[in-house]
């Protein structure tokens, strides 16, 4: 079992560059995990009545769906934040991570990221995430960490390593202490040698607690909105009613009371647990979706997912496009989310398996799955071309897909093909 004690925690090491890097990386792979856990849970609530649920606990599920997601978009914000932290000392940004399931010793031990429909466990696992630093509290059921190891080696090394942390908060202070030491010791000016123009800010990209970084003050304050938006603002703030903790624990209260007024009240699709997209190895976690048409969903939804992606790394501006081409790409991203969204959605409504019927369980779900290729388009004058090629290969597929899909929005292609040819006739 998993618990959370401050009295033994230890500082996280920043002794250089290269470590601040290394943490901000992994900070970056766990904003964009909880992400995806997040928006999974979120597909999987029941959207009618006919589902099994009475007109009161529709109106919970609603609201619960409606702050799920907004959860999932600020935990969007932090993705982006963290990479503007990491162009800001001269780094490349990070869109990458594992993909799921994520196997133990990736993270630390009491940091488990998994997909999951929104029961009450899975619940009990996002209040747990979430937590502010010092509290002790249990590891929800279902999401222990299959072994208990620790990741920090016992001397300090040049090459950048592994650092225990015990809350995603936890993992900040550290940085947090990072980059207030290597300032005092490099001076800002040599720091912070990342060019502003590269990151992520108001002008590319409108969203709610983004933070641009540019010297010591700006990385603290955007490290502090993480934090604060997250546990509610530390030790002593654990009760702000905004943060993702205070929200989920109120969301965890109402579950409650419905369960105890029905204890068979499920307000979630019987959909998979770890969906994956190819067949995993013996005895490896994961339920592979291989009915046909829901693996010709998925694939798509992850094709689409992957395109978005990609947009987001090149309109950080580090392969040097201009302001407009910039824009288009992270609008094209956050079209592309609402277009990952709809599939994702569907995918909770067909089934998992191949040897299961139409209304067999469990249904299926999008894995987020990731490609080795690299999501940064270094070529300029080829990258938009790219991007429109895939934008337009994607709106084929989905094309084919609707015909034998009725449930499939048609409309759909009609954003790729409308992305592909803004790409198509953009300047650099």
């Amino acid at each position: 079992m998993n618990t959370s004690t401050h009295t033994d925690q230890h500082e996280v090491r920043v002794n250089d560059r290269e470590q601040l890097i290394y943490l901000l990386t992994e900070a970056a792979e766990i904003e964009h995990g909880l992400m995806c856990t997040y928006l999974y849970a979120g597909w999987s609530l029941k959207q009618s009545a006919s589902e099994g649920v009475t007109p009161a606990q529709l109106d919970a599920i609603e609201r619960w769906r409606k702050e799920i997601r907004s959860v999932a978009m600020e935990e969007m914000a932090h993705l982006a934040t963290v990479n503007n932290l990491l162009m800001s000392i001269g780094s490349p940004p990070h869109f990458r991570r594992q993909n799921f399931p994520v196997a133990a010793g990736y993270h630390p031990s009491s940091l488990v990221v998994r997909l999951a429909p929104l029961t009450r466990d899975t619940l009990a696992h996002f209040v747990y995430l979430e937590r502010p630093e010092g509290m002790e509290m249990a590891q929800a059921k279902g999401f222990e960490s299959p072994t208990s190891y620790e990741r920090r080696p016992s001397a300090t090394r040049l090459t950048p390593s592994l650092e225990d942390f015990d809350t995603v908060g936890h993992l900040y202070r550290g940085i947090q202490q990072g980059f207030e030491n290597l300032a005092g010791r490099l001076g800002e000016s040599a720091l912070f040698v990342g060019s502003p123009d590269a990151q992520l800010g108001p002008d590319i990209m409108s969203m709610p607690g983004l933070v641009t970084v540019t010297n010591l003050r700006s990385a603290l304050q955007a490290i502090e909105v993480i934090i604060e938006q997250g546990e509610g603002g530390g030790r002593n703030m654990e009760n702000s009613e905004e943060s993702h903790f205070a929200r989920f624990v109120a969301m965890a209260a109402e579950y409650d009371a419905f369960l105890r007024d029905d204890p068979d009240f499920l307000p979630h699709r019987a959909i998979a647990f770890d969906p994956v997209m190819f067949a995993p190895l013996p005895g490896a976690p994961g339920c592979h979706v291989d009915a046909r048409d829901s693996a010709r969903v998925l694939d798509l939804a992850n094709a689409t997912y992957g395109l978005m992606l990609r947009l987001l790394a090149s309109g950080t501006g580090i392969a040097a496009g201009g302001k407009a081409r910039r824009r288009l790409e992270i609008d094209g991203a956050i079209g592309l989310m609402h277009v990952v969204h709809e599939l994702g959605v569907l995918l909770t409504q067909l089934p998992a398996g191949s040897e299961f019927g139409p209304d067999a369980t469990p249904h299926a779900g999008l894995n987020f799955h990731l490609p080795r290729s690299g999501l940064v388009l270094p070529q300029l004058g080829a990258g938009a071309a790219l991007l429109a090629e895939r934008a337009n290969e994607i709106a084929l597929a989905l094309d084919v897909l609707a015909a034998s899909i009725p449930a499939l929005d048609a409309k759909l292609a009609g954003r790729l093909r409308e992305l592909g040819a803004a790409l198509a006739a953009s300047e650099p």
